[in-house]
């Protein structure tokens, strides 16, 4: 009962770690993709493409970081279980991105 107690600070402050992660990388990607089409409906043009393409671009990273950030916060806990788990997420993340690459 009482390392159940210990242990929910510390689940705490993983969720909150994460949450902010997962919020920071949600601002950034819609503040980018807002201002590329604000651009684009501004100027009539399509040359805001690129801020558009890095905020979709940031979207999409936004949980790769968040696993990342986890795997990084389990090995400093040193709870090699969920580090373990992180790795073979990111493994499964890489090889999924190279074969879209490749075929």
């Amino acid at each position: 009962m009482n390392q159940e107690v210990q242990e929910a600070p510390k689940v705490l402050a993983i969720e909150r770690i994460l949450a902010r992660v997962l919020r920071l990388g949600s601002i950034i990607a819609a503040v980018l993709l807002a201002a590329g089409i604000g651009v684009m409906l501004v100027t009539g043009s399509t040359s805001p493409h690129r801020l558009i393409t890095a905020g979709l671009i940031t979207l999409l990273l936004t949980p790769v970081l968040r696993v990342l950030v986890a795997a990084v916060v389990f090995v400093k806990e040193r709870d090699w279980l969920f580090a373990l788990f992180c790795l073979v997420v990111l493994c499964s993340l890489a090889a999924g991105v190279t074969l879209g690459l490749v075929g």
